[in-house]
């Protein structure tokens, strides 16, 4: 439950941080480019270090891709027939379609399906939830922020993204050993990544500014903790594979609350940063109970 607590903490101080003006007006931008040029290259970097993946792990790994490309198909034409504008689909997009895999998801895994399915949540956060953001999601805030495609600048954009370079940095020394040294300092980096985000998220949190946003968060949330999770379980029906546990681990994954690194490159682009913030700030306790109910339901096929 410590992982848990944490995230509360951590939202907490950047909370804090902004009712004290103990930071700067922009702090959650600074904050944030922090988690998105150092903390999430290194997280990468640690994560598949020396982790082997089976081959019955990758249709797992391609759960979040399932998931983040749903949230296209369903949020956009959603948000056009009720009038918003591009940065608010854009934050739904974002939020909505990228579970929190690593830090709320990992504890998660190791409390409903075992430590021993570690390996494969780790599988599924890297090469799912990380290399579809470093990818489509990069696609998906640039396209909002500036509302064209240019396929040019966004290609350069990905191949320079930071987390994305490190993902061919981490395939690329995958099981090469590394000094102690070396270890260290990325495992240092690394763990800045949850205090870090959270606190930025903390700092732009403004429950005062709710109003007006109400239905934006119902249609995130919801897609979020219940539609994206029940579309992925009804696939993995359909194919007869709900009872296998790969599968199983892989359906809890997609139940877990909007993932922190798409919030924070939402609010890098400026997408309705009190929408993101609120996002988080409620999907996280919710997450608790509902992941508890999809687990449930995952065990009962």
């Amino acid at each position: 439950m410590h992982p848990i607590i944490l995230l509360f903490v951590c939202l907490l101080i950047g909370v804090l941080l902004r009712l004290t003006h103990r930071l700067p007006e922009n702090a959650s931008k600074v904050l944030g480019g922090w988690v998105i040029n150092v903390a999430l290259p290194a997280a990468a970097i640690r994560s598949l270090h020396q982790v082997s993946v089976r081959a019955d792990w990758w249709l797992a790994a391609l759960t979040p891709w399932a998931g983040a490309i749903l949230a296209i198909i369903v949020l956009v034409p959603l948000c056009r027939s009720l009038g918003w504008s591009a940065r608010r689909t854009g934050a739904l997009v974002l939020v909505g379609g990228w579970g929190n895999t690593s830090f709320v998801g990992l504890p998660m895994i190791a409390t409903f399906a075992g430590s021993q399915w570690l390996g494969l949540g780790i599988v599924i956060d890297l090469l799912g939830s990380y290399l579809a953001l470093s990818t489509l999601g990069l696609v998906v805030a640039t396209v909002a922020s500036t509302g064209r495609m240019n396929w040019r600048a966004v290609v350069l954009r990905i191949a320079t993204f930071p987390p994305f370079f490190a993902i061919i940095i981490a395939f690329a020394t995958n099981h090469l050993e590394r000094p102690e040294w070396l270890t260290q300092t990325i495992d240092s980096l690394a763990n800045t990544l949850t205090p870090v985000a959270l606190a930025a998220v903390g700092y732009a949190l403004r429950v005062d500014r709710i109003a007006g946003r109400i239905g934006a968060l119902l249609v995130g949330l919801g897609f979020r903790l219940l539609l994206a999770p029940l579309a992925i379980l009804v696939a993995y029906v359909a194919v007869s594979r709900a009872s296998d546990p790969v599968a199983q681990v892989a359906m809890l994954e997609m139940a877990m609350p909007p993932m922190l690194g798409a919030s924070i490159i939402a609010i890098d682009h400026d997408l309705e940063p009190d929408l993101v913030a609120l996002l988080i700030g409620l999907g996280v306790p919710l997450s608790i109970a509902s992941a508890l109910a999809w687990w449930s339901a995952i065990g009962h096929l």
